[in-house]
Order: C-alpha cells, then structure tokens, then sequence
C-alpha cells in the first residue's frame, strides 16, 4: 500500500524525479535477488545496456522489484529470470522475462487491479504487484504490458519510458 501510495501522483514522491541510470537499477535489484532466486533453483540473470530516464529511483526501485518477485515466486525450480534494461525502439526500457506458466491473455489486464488474483494460483501474496507497476509506469507516463515470453512461454513484463533523460 505504501508503493501505491508512493506512486500516486499527488504525493511528493510522484513529483522528485531525478535521472535514472536503468543500467545500474537493473543491476541493484538482480543482486538484492540473486539468493532468494538461488535458493528457489532458478538461474537469475541481467542483461542490461546504457539508458536513462527521469525518474523517481525509490519508486522505479519498486516497480522493478515487484517484477522481478513475480517472476521469482511463480518460475518453477531449474527455470530462468532475466532482467533487461536498455534501448528498444529508440525508448528506455526495462523487461523481466521468465520462463514460468505464464499469464494467458484474457487475464492480462484482470492482474493489474488492486487485490485481483489468479483464480487457483498457490502462494503468498494479495494481488498488489502487478497493480503498483502499472501506478508507477504511469506515473512516469510510461507504457506496462504483459505479454508471453520466448516461443509463447512463460511471461515477458516490459515498461517503455517515453524518452531519454
């Protein structure tokens, strides 16, 4: 609740944007997440370039920490991660990629409201991860979708920023 909170524009969080080296944040989180993705037998990786955006570091730092728990907590064992930070189509971006279930399409964007689960989905949680990367791209007026990884597997969350810093 507090990310949310963050992320709402009307707080003074939404409003101290700095530039953000995506590169260097990429790298942060895949670090503080390298044990927990360790223990859970996944092989967690980064594959990052040079890009920047402005930003809010504290809320970007939640944005992709959320997605990188999602993808840790539902990638089965001896499954793959992979956080991406760089260019794409001449916009920032940053993309957690995993190898997982899944999310099939019709439930896209049912994963983004507040408190929406699954149905039948196992594990902790209460449905506010998804919920708070889409408040907090859209506070940096960046676009958030959810797509099906490599060869229709697993589950691709891209955020594209708008432009550079």
């Amino acid at each position: 609740m507090l990310a949310l909170a963050r992320a709402d524009p009307a707080t003074s969080f939404a409003e101290q944007f700095e530039t953000v080296d995506l590169k260097a944040l990429a790298g942060r989180i895949v670090e503080m997440n390298v044990d927990r993705a360790l223990h859970a037998g996944l092989d967690l990786g980064v594959e990052a370039a040079a890009a920047a955006v402005r930003g809010n570091v504290r809320l970007l730092e939640d944005l992709l920490g959320n997605l990188v728990d999602n993808a840790i907590h539902y990638t089965p064992r001896d499954g793959h991660v992979t956080v991406r930070a760089g260019v794409r189509d001449g916009r920032p971006c940053l993309e957690v990629e995993d190898d997982g279930p899944g999310i099939a399409e019709d439930q896209r964007s049912r994963v983004r409201e507040r408190f929406y689960r699954i149905p039948g989905t196992a594990g902790h949680g209460c449905g506010l991860g998804l919920a708070i990367v889409s408040e907090i791209a859209d506070a940096h007026g960046a676009q958030f979708t959810l797509e099906a990884g490599a060869d229709g597997h697993g589950t691709r969350a891209r955020v594209l920023f708008r432009s550079q810093a």
